[in-house]
C-alpha cells in the first residue's frame, strides 16, 4: 500500500513535456481495486477495458494544467507553435512580412568575447591534445570566465 501511495505520488509530481506519456494509464492501474489487493493476471489489462480510457480520468497532479489531458494537449500543441515560431520566425502564410521585421535583435543576442579573454589559436582543443585531460581539466577549474561549448 504504501508502495502504491509512492508511485502515485511520484507520477503525479512528474513534469513532461514535449512527448505524450502514459503516467495517466499507469495512475488507472495503480488506482484500481483489483490492482490494489496485489492479485492480479497477465490478462489484467484485457480485462479491463476501462483502464485505457485516460481521457476522461482527472488526477491531483501537482501542476493544475496537468489534471485534464484535453488541456495538457492544448498546452502541448500551444508550446510546439512557439517553439516553431522562434526557430523559423512568423510565416508568410500569416500575414509575415519580412521587410517590416526587425533583424537588429539577432546581434544583441550572440555573445562576443573581448580579444583578450578568448582561448589560443587551436581553442580548447589545442589545451587538450597538449596538456592532456588531466592538464585541461585543471585549465578548465582556473578559469574564472563564461566558457561556452556546443
Amino acid at each position: 500500500s504504501e508502495t502504491l501511495s509512492r508511485m502515485k505520488r511520484v507520477l503525479q509530481e512528474c513534469r513532461i513535456r514535449g512527448v505524450k506519456t502514459n503516467i495517466p494509464f499507469i495512475l488507472n492501474v495503480l488506482t484500481h481495486p483489483e490492482f490494489e489487493t496485489g492479485i492480479v493476471t497477465t490478462f489484467f489489462i484485457d480485462d479491463h477495458p476501462e483502464l485505457k480510457q485516460v481521457s476522461t480520468s482527472r488526477w491531483n497532479f501537482a501542476s493544475p494544467s496537468q489534471a485534464d489531458q484535453r488541456k495538457v494537449g492544448r498546452l502541448e500543441r500551444s508550446l510546439r507553435y512557439f517553439a516553431n515560431l522562434a526557430v523559423n520566425g512568423h510565416p508568410v502564410e500569416l500575414g509575415a512580412d519580412a521587410t517590416k521585421l526587425s533583424t537588429s535583435h539577432t546581434d544583441s543576442t550572440r555573445a562576443i568575447l573581448p580579444e583578450a579573454e578568448r582561448p589560443a589559436a587551436g581553442g580548447t582543443r589545442k589545451i587538450l591534445l597538449e596538456k592532456g585531460p588531466e592538464g585541461y581539466a585543471k585549465w578548465v577549474r582556473e578559469n574564472k570566465q563564461l566558457m561556452i561549448t556546443d
